[in-house]
């Protein structure tokens, strides 16, 4: 995954509206721009700023890769400074409640910008000659954290798009592998905890737990290491999974809570504070022991999926 940041203080309403980025492949003289080219190395499911008029105002997941588009139709005489032939590139847009003005926190990543084609100026003022630029993921993630400060709602929705798109980009690839079709099926049922993968978790996990409720039928066999992102042997290994209630399954697929290896429950929500969780009465401190196999998967989780900051 990567994360871009996009000026387009001209054409943001059309862009935004529209659900799309646009660029022409070259500048007036027909010479090579980075900023253009760009386009072409977005991927779906990486993550995108949007930035215009000295603020960052949305927040987008690229939802399908680059294609050739002459310049949009609703641009009118805007358009007619570029280049017709261009690039075009699908974003699913959230748009922020509270925009961020990035020159009152630049302080805070001015040493994260890049060297070379960097969408801001030291200053924090845009660099409007780059249109799409790569920024690390280090300063992609603190910018998201301080969005999410007064967006959280949009940073989580954010959150369950890239993992629509990542799962289904995931699915297309399984069904054009080159492997055997029953292979393929059981890959694709280990999504939704089925198949062998399930039988094989129910080798290892007895019940959920939190709740302690043991009838199979009530529970969902989680992906400790989530589906989407686990090769094929992880996808349909026993170990990587847990036996959940659909409830503690919500919270542990989104990062609300992870264990530590000794079984210690990680709140990134503490039950003693949070509504929610106290309504369902999720409180215990230890849920015994993982074996070593789960342990390798629980890292993975605590390291990239639980919410601890």
């Amino acid at each position: 995954m990567k994360f871009w940041w996009v000026n387009h203080k001209q054409t943001v309403k059309k862009e935004l509206g529209g659900g799309y980025i646009w660029s022409p492949k070259a500048n007036k003289l027909g010479n090579y721009n980075q900023g253009y080219f760009n386009m072409t190395l977005t991927r779906p499911g990486d993550i995108i700023l949007s930035y215009a008029h000295t603020l960052i105002k949305a927040v987008g997941i690229i939802e399908a890769g680059c294609v050739a588009s002459d310049v949009p139709n609703e641009f009118g005489k805007t358009g007619e400074q570029w280049n017709p032939e261009g690039y075009l590139v699908k974003v699913f847009w959230l748009e922020l409640d509270q925009p961020l003005p990035p020159k009152s926190v630049i302080e805070q990543f001015q040493h994260l910008l890049p060297v070379k084609h960097s969408p801001l100026q030291q200053n924090g003022n845009g660099n409007q000659s780059i249109y799409l630029a790569e920024i690390s993921p280090v300063l992609g993630e603190m910018l998201l954290g301080i969005i999410a400060r007064t967006n959280g709602d949009v940073v989580d929705s954010l959150d369950d798009v890239q993992s629509r798109l990542v799962t289904n980009a995931e699915e297309k690839a399984i069904a054009a592998a080159p492997i055997r079709e029953t292979e393929k099926m059981q890959l694709i049922k280990a999504r939704i905890g089925q198949g062998i993968y399930r039988q094989r978790l129910l080798k290892i996990e007895k019940g959920c737990r939190l709740t302690g409720v043991t009838d199979f039928k009530f529970l969902i066999a989680s992906h400790i290491k989530p589906w989407r992102l686990s090769d094929n042997p992880e996808k349909l290994d026993g170990n990587n999974g847990l036996l959940l209630s659909p409830h503690v399954d919500c919270l542990f697929d989104k990062g609300w809570l992870s264990f530590k290896d000794n079984g210690d429950v990680l709140w990134a929500m503490p039950p003693i504070t949070d509504p929610t969780v106290g309504f369902w009465r999720l409180s215990p401190n230890n849920v015994g022991n993982f074996n070593p196999q789960q342990r390798h998967y629980l890292d993975f989780h605590r390291e990239f999926i639980y919410k601890d900051k």
